[in-house]
């Protein structure tokens, strides 16, 4: 028999697999009975998640796993003195696991045992050095955004972004920006003029004129990138660069 529950990532869960094999039933059956439940919509996705999973013959299936609660709704219907024991082993090694997690989560400093207090210490400076890489690289993007705009505080256009770009260190000239902005479907491929889309987001502004050509009135667009679409270009490229 498998293990009643496992750790998942920071939560103790079991599974649909387990659950059938423990409780002598089929495997969609017991799928069946999870889709079947009466319980809320909000329940159901606090309590199943739906992963997929890899037989001994490589094939990928369907199973849930299933929190405390969960299990306790779906099995409440099954009956009988063998799931009567198993009910009560599944609640006793939900208590156990939730006990090992929280054992897992206290600070070093507070467990006795030293080589749980190494481990758990060597945990702490590895998830403590992950926090502060994410912190420098989330501050390097903010700062840059922040410079971006500071730079300028009025609608440009793609040559002047261009040259904008250049002094934050991305080198590019405005027929480079175009290309970028036409492969990242930001304006047309065909014509010099955003999307609508990124005209709703507040990165581009068009501007509409009418000048004689030849004797006739022709009518003719400006695009401009505004601060906010200026921010965002240049940090995409940025991160382009680092990558």
């Amino acid at each position: 028999m498998n293990q009643l529950v496992f750790i998942e990532g920071d939560q103790v869960v079991t599974d649909s697999l387990t659950v059938a094999e423990v409780f002598g039933k089929r495997h969609d059956h017991v799928l069946r009975d999870i889709k079947n439940l009466d319980s809320s919509k909000e329940f159901n996705l606090h309590n199943f998640g739906e992963v997929e999973y890899k037989d001994n013959r490589n094939r990928t299936y369907k199973k849930y796993l299933i929190k405390r609660d969960g299990l306790t709704f779906l099995v409440f219907g099954y009956t009988g003195a063998k799931a009567a024991l198993f009910k009560e082993k599944y609640i006793s090694e939900f208590n156990r696991m939730e006990n090992e997690l929280q054992k897992l989560k206290q600070p070093s400093y507070m467990i006795d045992d030293p080589v749980s207090r190494a481990k758990r210490w060597i945990t702490e400076q590895e998830e403590r050095q992950q926090l502060e890489q994410t912190l420098r690289i989330q501050e390097s993007l903010v700062s840059f955004a922040a410079e971006s705009c500071m730079a300028s505080e009025k609608s440009l256009l793609v040559r002047e972004v261009a040259k904008l770009a250049s002094k934050q260190g991305i080198v590019i000239g405005e027929r480079q920006l175009f290309q970028k902005l036409r492969d990242w479907k930001m304006i047309f491929s065909n014509k010099n003029e955003p999307y609508q889309e990124y005209v709703n987001r507040g990165y581009f502004e068009v501007a509409q004129g009418v000048r004689e050509v030849s004797g006739k009135s022709k009518t003719w667009l400006t695009m401009k990138i505004t601060p906010k679409g200026q921010a965002y270009i240049i940090n995409k490229l940025k991160k382009q660069q680092a990558s």
